[in-house]
């Protein structure tokens, strides 16, 4: 059984305040790395459905509406399509619920357990696509969306740009806000997790806001509610790819529900109470994400929706005037603030331990002494996610991400079921329906194969990234110290990551470090 090696990041010379370190999935949740110091059982079941939420929404869902109406062409099927986003989640946090709870002292998530199951290859290519891709891409949407909503707050006040001018304003502001929240975070640990608390109470006040506005809307029958009239009859009907490019928006408002398993470290009882908390928490954020987006098409007509990322400034100002719509772009941009202060926190975190592990030059595995923050780590994630901010959009940066992510969900939820059949006396204190990692399965590898038709430049460049990291796999295997390796030990290996025997036809995992 290999687990994920960890490394502590000392804040002063008290051995009490420290920051553990794992190669954890990565996501652009708002979730912050919670795993200070010796970690205490404190957290009952209301205080995880409060995390649990507080993990899952996110910039997404003042974002996403757009795209997702302008792939789903109808009001109608486009809820369709974030209902079953929410289902999708749902069928995955329980699944990887069931993975934590049986290697609870790996640290969790991606790089743990496809380590356990299938070896050191789809390990090592989850912890070099988390670098090279993941983070740096899904920390550019964050802040894309950021940039979009304080630009639209400077348009309506003082300063309209043309649309060239708007487009590269976007991209600026969006660098800007990489830069300072590095910088920041590079001053010391705790201006980093500090920012944090202020804007995860934000964001939940503004979607409350405004899905209580659209259910009160609704219920008047005014403005736009006609859209409900005819919800699905749009000009065109959407393509499988179309509906595959929607779910990506969708499950991008969902993006967090693969960290779900952090929370368990820190309940009283987390054998009970996770499958608990993931049971009550994914079905109430799938409400209020329903009860937004009903807001928004109840407010705002179909045309406005479909050609905007920043929903909320409309929506603001349909119900509250201008005031209201700087108003709500405020709130959402500092939601997009600290969530993009969360994942920058969190992405340094997993290059200086991937440096730590040997997956990259050692000078960015080291603390500065003065600052004790990983200065390089944060230097070099700042520049990965500036050169995707400056080469793509929202909504191509999410293809690209999405692409890659779901590849590992779907590579986990297989090391699961593989697990099953070739581990089956492993413990597991919470074990899932067979039937949720199958239809998983069969959705992921729709959504997986599907946008190399409909955004093939995007897919395919994500699929590239992630296959280079297999000659940095063979260069480091031979000389990462483990001696003696030779062509057929890594055969062996690539056919053991692939679940076949290695030569010899026995069966016999062989975990590389």
């Amino acid at each position: 059984m290999a687990a994920s090696r960890s490394s502590r990041i000392s804040n002063d010379d008290d051995d009490t305040d420290t920051i553990d370190v794992h190669i954890i999935p990565l996501s652009t949740s708002e979730a912050i790395d919670r795993q200070r110091g010796d970690l205490q059982r404190n957290v009952s079941f209301s205080n995880g459905l409060t995390l649990v939420v507080g993990i899952i929404i996110g910039s997404g869902i003042f974002a996403s509406p757009g795209p997702v109406l302008s792939y789903s062409k109808s009001v109608g099927v486009s809820l369709i399509i974030w209902f079953v986003s929410g289902l999708l989640a749902f069928a995955g946090s329980l699944c990887y619920a069931e993975l934590g709870s049986a290697m609870p002292s790996s640290g969790g998530g991606e790089h743990a357990y496809l380590q356990h199951a299938f070896g050191s290859l789809p390990a090592f290519l989850f912890s070099w696509s988390s670098i090279a891709l993941l983070k740096p891409a899904g920390n550019a949407i964050i802040c894309v969306v950021f940039a979009e909503y304080v630009v639209n707050i400077i348009a309506q006040s003082s300063w309209e740009p043309t649309q060239p001018m708007r487009h590269w304003t976007y991209k600026l502001v969006g660098v800007i806000c990489v830069l300072v929240l590095s910088g920041l975070n590079s001053i010391s640990v705790s201006v980093g997790t500090r920012i944090q608390d202020l804007f995860t109470f934000i964001k939940v006040v503004t979607l409350l806001v405004i899905g209580i506005t659209g259910v009160v809307v609704l219920a008047q029958k005014s403005l736009s509610s006609h859209n409900f009239d005819h919800a699905f009859e749009g000009e065109t009907q959407p393509s499988l790819g179309d509906i595959a490019l929607g779910l990506y928006s969708g499950l991008w408002a969902y993006d967090g529900w693969n960290n779900l398993n952090y929370v368990s470290t820190e309940m009283k009882n987390p054998t009970r109470d996770l499958p608990r908390v993931i049971f009550a928490g994914v079905p109430i954020v799938i409400i209020f994400y329903l009860l937004a987006n009903t807001a928004y098409y109840a407010v705002l007509p179909e045309a406005t929706v479909m050609s905007t990322n920043t929903v909320a400034i409309d929506f603001g100002k349909q119900m509250f005037g201008n005031t209201g719509g700087v108003l709500f772009a405020l709130c959402v941009a500092c939601s997009c603030f600290g969530a993009a202060n969360g994942s920058i926190f969190t992405g340094a975190r997993v290059i200086y331990a991937s440096a730590r592990e040997g997956y990259l030059p050692k000078m960015f595995g080291k603390i500065n002494e003065k600052r004790k923050t990983p200065i390089a780590a944060l230097g070099l994630q700042a520049v990965m996610t500036s050169i995707m901010i400056l080469g793509g959009t929202f909504s191509t940066l999410v293809n690209f991400y999405s692409v890659a992510a779901w590849l590992f969900y779907l590579a986990s939820i297989q090391g699961l079921l593989y697990l099953r059949y070739y581990e089956p006396n492993l413990k597991r204190p919470f074990r899932v329906w067979t039937i949720v990692p199958i239809m998983f399965t069969f959705l992921g590898l729709f959504l997986f194969l599907m946008p190399f038709v409909r955004a093939p430049l995007e897919s395919c460049l994500s699929m590239v990234i992630v296959l280079a990291g297999l000659p940095l796999w063979v260069v480091k295997e031979l000389v990462s110290g483990n001696k003696g390796t030779r062509w057929e030990d890594l055969k062996n290996k690539m056919l053991s990551s692939l679940g076949f025997p290695p030569s010899g036809g026995r069966h016999e995992r062989l975990v590389g470090h």
